[in-house]
Parts: structure tokens; C-alpha cells; sequence
């Protein structure tokens, strides 16, 4: 049991020396989050447009198909059975355009808000200094708190 404890401990002693740094997570990039808004508002209402147009057409051509072919079934007393065409794929691409949009609307008020938020930030680093040691300078490093505020 001894034995296994010790194996068990030389093993993880091992792993924790010899593996792999982890990657710090690199900064944020530098976006411009107002930009990035304004496109995405853009972007939502034109496909909300676009889909709320497509579903006007589909049921433009819907109602007056059944409207047409009730016509056809009155005017022949029901010897002429009318054939219907689906629209179901014009329902759905009008529906996922409009689902877009509103996709691209929310996604653009979490950039706005991002962007107002971006404004002012407080921040920790790691700063270096020349010191002197004895007879000559060594950099050693120190942590600083530093503060940004943009206007």
C-alpha cells in the first residue's frame, strides 16, 4: 500500500513538472463595437424586411389560390375538384428571415452595450523596472493597477 501511495505520488509529481503549459487567454481584439452595432442593426432589418415581404407574398398567393379554386368549385357545382399548392417552403424561408433579423437585433444591442462598457476599464499587469542590485541594474518585475477611461 506504501508502495502505491508513493507511485501514485510520483506519478502526479511528474505530470504536474513535465506537462504542457497552458496558453494564457490572448487579449481581447481591438473592435470597434459601435461599427459592429450599427452593421448588425442594418443587417436585422433587412432581412426582417425581406421575410416580412416574402410572408406578405406567400399569403397573397395562398389566399388567392384558395380563393380561385373555391370559385372553380362553385361555378362547376363540384365536378372539377381543384388542385392545391403548398407553400410551406415560402412559409418557412419568410420565417427564418424574420428570425434572422431579430437574431441580428439582439446580437447588435449586446455590441452597443459592449461598446458603452468599453469606455472605462480597470485593469491589473505586470509591470518591470530597472532596479540596482549590488553594482549593476536587474529588471524585477511588479504588479500595477492601472485604470482607462475613453471620452
Amino acid at each position: 500500500m506504501k508502495q502505491f501511495f508513493l507511485c501514485t505520488f510520483i506519478t502526479f509529481f511528474a505530470i504536474n513538472t513535465f506537462g504542457q503549459q497552458s496558453q494564457t487567454p490572448s487579449p481581447e481584439p481591438n473592435v470597434d463595437f459601435l461599427k459592429v452595432s450599427k452593421n448588425k442593426k442594418a443587417a436585422g432589418w433587412l432581412l426582417t424586411g425581406v421575410g416580412t415581404a416574402g410572408l406578405m407574398v406567400t399569403l397573397a398567393a395562398d389566399a388567392g389560390q384558395v380563393v380561385g379554386n373555391g370559385m372553380v368549385t362553385i361555378f362547376s357545382l363540384g365536378t372539377v375538384k381543384p388542385e392545391y399548392k403548398s407553400y410551406t417552403g415560402a412559409y418557412l424561408l419568410s420565417a427564418a428571415a424574420i428570425g434572422g433579423g431579430v437574431m441580428y437585433f439582439i446580437a447588435s444591442s449586446k455590441n452597443s452595450k459592449r461598446a458603452k462598457a468599453k469606455n472605462a476599464s480597470v485593469f491589473i499587469t505586470v509591470e518591470k523596472a530597472p532596479q540596482l542590485n549590488q553594482t549593476q541594474f536587474q529588471n524585477t518585475s511588479f504588479p500595477a493597477v492601472g485604470t482607462k477611461i475613453s471620452f
